[in-house]
């Protein structure tokens, strides 16, 4: 199995030396990301109506109140683009880190790259909920088995972005194969810095977000070398669809 401590090393070093700053890119992927969701509680009435079951002493501010007359088909609307969107700011933020760990200069704007390619991104997240989901029917263990198996889809699509979703997801099943329970514990490792960062209301999250990130990308491409599975190009140039 690897070892968490050096890769954590190694993460922390190619944080502290990238030509954007690491914590300012999570800072402005956490506050858009953030933003969306609170938009998305707001048009929902979920906020409110909290408000109203927990503490039915207090009035309810009228802009929350009047967050129950948006017509249901606006608000079903906001939540499916919040989501798609996170998805793609997402996938922006792990290019962010695979071109950092090359020594890449990627800017700000890299964030809003998954765009180029966003329906193959989007379709992959939406195949990977619903194997989880039929897996989970089975019971949770089979679920989180399941996503730890499907962890580097993503990667291997932002790789190369000429793979199919199946393809990048039949990848990873072959990559995470004898490694999904060293990954369960590399995740459980960060288990008391997720705690601390509940603790500072959320402002630690700017600092553990590309940690965990970083120290993620550095376990998948030391498991492919570990694999020979160099098939999937190095690149050393963003991939074209992301330009």
């Amino acid at each position: 199995m690897l070892d968490r401590v050096q890769l954590k090393q190694e993460a922390k070093a190619i944080l502290r030396g990238a030509a954007v700053s690491p914590w300012l890119f999570a800072l402005l992927y956490l506050l858009i990301t953030k933003g969306m969701d609170y938009l998305d509680t707001f048009t929902s009435g979920t906020m409110a109506e909290y408000l109203r079951v927990y503490y039915p002493q207090l009035p309810v501010p009228d802009l929350l109140a009047r967050s129950a007359d948006i017509p249901p088909a606006v608000s079903t609307f906001i939540s499916v683009a919040v989501m798609l969107l996170g998805v793609v700011l997402h996938a922006g933020f792990a290019l962010y880190h695979l071109g950092i760990r090359r020594g890449r200069p990627m800017p700000y704007s890299t964030l809003f790259s998954g765009v180029a390619v966003a329906g193959r991104v989007i379709w992959l997240a939406v195949v990977e909920a619903s194997l989880i989901l039929l897996w989970s029917l089975l019971f949770i263990v089979p679920g989180i088995v399941a996503a730890y198996r499907y962890r580097f889809a993503l990667y291997n699509l932002l790789e190369d972005p000429s793979l199919r979703v199946w393809d990048a997801i039949a990848l990873s099943k072959e990559q995470t194969y004898g490694f999904k329970t060293d990954l369960f514990l590399l995740d459980l490792s960060f288990l008391g810095w997720a705690v601390l960062s509940v603790f500072t209301f959320g402002v630690l999250s700017v600092w553990l977000t590309p940690y965990m990130e970083q120290t993620g990308v550095g376990y998948y491409l030391a498991v492919r070398r570990i694999k020979g599975m160099e098939r999937v190009p190095e690149q050393t140039d963003p991939p074209a669809g992301f330009r």
